[in-house]
This record gives structure tokens, C-alpha cells and sequence, in this order.
């Protein structure tokens, strides 16, 4: 699905098109890499993100519907997949015990809601991890950030009104507004040399009359851009002023993989913030629990909390997973030092697939990212249009990835990578993807 900004008149994008692959460009890129090997320790705690799991006959979005949502001859090419965004690591012991202890007890009837012990373990690991401290009123427990965010739209704007977002963007962002009758305010981010940077003019330019909604995603994907105090100070000032509630999907927000870096919930910068936002979070993308369903909103207004949970009333019956819980309440109580580890493994495999391309080719370039176990790579120097491209990194290069498209029209040209994998997985790509560059 191709999506475009509404009103395309009103599109005040100052992209800068740079010659991806300057001398410049090449130094910071390699000083990046250097900066994560320095900070990736090595030891027995990688270890078991070495292991590769046959995940073909598990029902896996990722590695076992090819024939569903490729064409015959790309399906036949056997492409490696790399591209929706879960990781292909075992989550931490102490949850698969969870879960073979809350199977064992044999009965999976309906739940009595969150117990004190599952909140307590949410707003603990929000105080420990970044210093922010939630009243458990605050959260509501949802099955996802997806059904948030769809929920978000309906409650807090109208048909015909219009949601900001800032291209290149996660594709639900732009999808879920368009499917319930609202129009996109784009704000798109500003390509620079070594990736993209927030542009404040730009941003409140892309304000309409009708923008009721802000749809922030910290730290960003697909860029992996970790926003700054300043910038986010910036976006929740500007959304103050004309009247903008803010959707903030901090999803990946344990998954800052750059040493300097730190993630800023948006909430926790000031109390007008927190009274108009709406902060979605979940445990899926870090300890690799989507198919569990589990996911906490918090919202510190009381009125916009009610409209939200009048919203999911009217939706959908609010129980959630009691083993997508059980799941949660053990990560967020005993994962930490397996978070740790990952963290070490994925600042290593960023490192390790940005050297290996960047260094082999100049029509293709990893950029560099702060956060997420996923790369965004730039492939306009192949000179394909989007879909050529595609068609190229299916049948040819034997890699099956994420189209820029999906994000956007900024997005053309460049392709999303699942890093989130043993490092076999990441050589393995490198060496498909420059083999096929190399064969042009």
C-alpha cells in the first residue's frame, strides 16, 4: 500500500537528498561502527543468541507463509527472511518457566484482569529503566500497541480530521489513520548525511486546522533516531499550542543499542506533557513476546484515560492473554541482565553487517542507528525504482525484507533489516546481499 500526506499541497518536506556515499559520510560510519564494537562485550552471555532455531514449521509470520505473500518465483528463490519485526531468539528462561508453570496448571479460564503483581512488575521496570515513576492508576492493559493506536484515533479525532506523523514511518502509523476515514498531516524527517534529524519549522508547518492527533514514535522507526530531550521539549511545546494530543508508541524503547544514547519517555519531561499524551509500551519487541499479546497504555489525565477505555469497550471485550501476562509480569521481573546480553549481541550484529556492506560496495549503504535491532539501508545508488528493487533483493540477493515503501514515499529506495538474529544469519546476509551487488 502506497500512502501520500493529506493535503498533498500541504506537504512542506525539506529532504535533503545528499550524495549518500561521501567521504564524510564513510568516516562517521565507521567511527559508529567502532563506537559499538568498543561498547559490545564479549563472553558467555552472547552466547545463546548464537543459537540458530528452525523456526519454518512454527506458524511464523516471518518464516512460514512465504507462499502466502510472495509470488511464485520469489517464494521458489527461498529468500532468508529478514523483515517483520521480531527476533529470532529464544526469550529468557525465566519466562519460558513462567509459562510451563502457568500451562501446567492445566486450567486457562478467564481472568480476573491485571493482578497487583503484573502492574507492580509494568511501572517498577519504567523506574528502573529510566527513572520515570508511573501511578499504577495510570496504566491500562491492552492487547497491543496496534489496537491502541487504532482505538487512539477513534476516541480523540473525527472522520475527515488529520493525524501528524513524521515520514519515514512504521506502516500503522499512516495505515490505521487512513482505514478510519481520517486524513495525514506529514511532517517528514530531514535526510542528512549520516541519517535523519527532526526539523522543528517543518514539524508545526505540517499542523492543519483539524490535526487532532500526534502519533510519535520513540525512538523512531525505521531509522532508529533516539530523540533528544531538546527535540522532544520541541514537538510536545509545538503540540501544545495548536491543541495536538500526543500518541507516543514507545515500543522499542528498551532497545537503545548506541553507548551515548538514552531513551526519554515523553510523559516523564514535564506535567503538561503527561496530560496530553497517551504513552503505549509492550515487552514484545524486547524479550520477543508478540504472538503473547500483551501491552500497557499509560495515560496520567483521567478524562482522556476514560475516553480511551470507554473507546475499547465499545470495540472489543478488554481481557487479555492470561499467558501474554504471565509472559510479561517474569520479563519485566527477571530479564534484565537477559536484556543486558542482547543489547551487547545487537550493538555487535550492527556493527558486523554495517562493516561488511559499507565496506564491499558503494551503491549500497547501512546507515547508522541509535536504537532497534532493525538497520535502515539506503539502495538508491542501484538506481531500481521500489519495486525493481524488491523484485532484486528477493530472487537475486535471496533476502527478504522490508520495503521502504511500507514507510512511506520517503522510503523509496531504501530497504528495512531484521538484525534481531544470530550472527550466522547476519554473515549470511552480507555475503548474499554483496554477492548479488557484485553480479550487476
Amino acid at each position: 500500500m502506497e500512502w501520500r500526506c493529506y493535503p498533498q499541497s500541504h506537504q512542506h518536506s525539506v529532504t535533503v537528498w545528499c550524495d549518500p556515499f561521501s567521504r564524510e559520510e564513510e568516516r562517521i560510519v565507521k567511527g559508529y561502527s567502532a563506537a559499538l564494537r568498543k561498547a559490545a562485550p564479549t563472553g558467555e552471555g552472547a552466547s545463546v543468541f548464537d543459537e540458530v532455531i528452525d523456526r519454518r514449521h512454527s506458524n511464523s509470520m516471518k518464516w512460514s507463509i512465504a507462499e502466502k505473500l510472495l509470488s511464485a518465483d520469489e517464494a521458489a528463490a527461498q529468500p532468508l527472511p529478514m523483515w517483520v519485526a521480531d527476533t529470532d531468539f529464544k526469550s529468557p528462561r525465566p519466562v519460558i518457566d513462567a509459562l510451563h508453570e502457568a500451562v501446567e496448571h492445566g486450567v486457562f479460564g478467564y481472568p480476573g484482569g491485571a493482578p497487583d503483581s503484573y502492574v507492580d512488575a509494568v511501572v517498577d521496570w519504567q523506574a528502573k529503566r529510566f527513572g520515570w515513576e508511573v501511578p499504577k492508576a495510570w496504566v491500562i492493559q491492552t492487547s497491543g500497541i496496534i489496537t491502541t493506536l487504532k482505538t487512539a484515533v477513534q476516541a480523540f479525532s473525527a472522520p475527515g480530521d488529520t493525524v501528524l506523523i513524521q515520514p519515514p514511518v512504521y506502516a500503522h502509523f499512516h495505515n490505521d489513520v487512513l482505514m478510519n476515514g481520517r486524513h495525514l498531516a506529514c511532517a517528514p524527517l530531514e535526510r542528512t548525511e549520516t541519517g535523519y534529524r527532526f526539523n522543528a519549522a517543518t514539524f508545526e508547518a505540517a499542523i492543519r486546522g483539524n490535526t487532532k492527533l500526534f502519533i510519535l514514535s520513540n525512538p523512531h522507526n525505521p531509522t532508529g533516531n533516539v530523540w533528544s530531550e531538546d527535540e522532544l521539549r520541541t514537538m510536545g511545546e509545538i503540540c501544545l499550542r495548536h491543541g495536538v494530543l500526543v500518541i507516543s508508541d514507545e515500543i522499542h524503547q528498551d532497545l537503545i543499542i548506541h553507548p551515548a544514547k538514552k531513551h526519554i519517555p515523553f510523559a516523564s519531561l514535564s506535567e503538561p506533557f503527561a496530560q496530553n499524551s497517551i504513552t503505549c509500551t509492550a515487552p514484545s519487541k524486547t524479550f520477543n513476546l508478540p504472538g503473547l499479546q500483551s501491552a500497557n497504555v499509560f495515560v496520567p489525565n483521567r478524562r482522556l484515560r476514560e475516553a480511551l477505555l470507554r473507546q475499547y469497550d465499545r470495540n472489543m471485550f478488554p481481557l487479555v492473554n492470561t499467558l501474554g501476562m504471565v509472559a510479561a509480569e517474569a520479563a519485566y521481573t527477571h530479564g534484565e541482565p537477559w536484556l543486558e546480553d542482547m543489547l551487547a549481541y545487537l550493538r555487535e550484529n550492527h556493527s558486523h553487517f554495517a562493516s561488511a556492506v559499507n565496506g564491499a560496495t558503494s551503491k549500497v549503504k547501512v546507515l547508522p542507528a541509535n536504537s532497534l535491532y532493525l538497520a535502515w539501508m539506503d539502495c538508491r545508488g542501484l538506481g531500481m525504482d521500489a519495486d525493481a528493487l524488491n523484485t532484486f533483493m528477493l530472487t537475486k540477493a535471496r533476502l527478504w525484507l522490508d520495503k521502504g515503501q511500507k514507510f512511506g514515499i520517503e522510503g523509496h529506495g531504501y530497504m528495512r533489516v531484521n538484525l534481531g538474529c544470530p550472527r550466522s544469519t547476519v554473515d549470511e546476509a552480507a555475503r548474499r546481499l554483496i554477492a548479488a551487488v557484485a553480479g550487476l
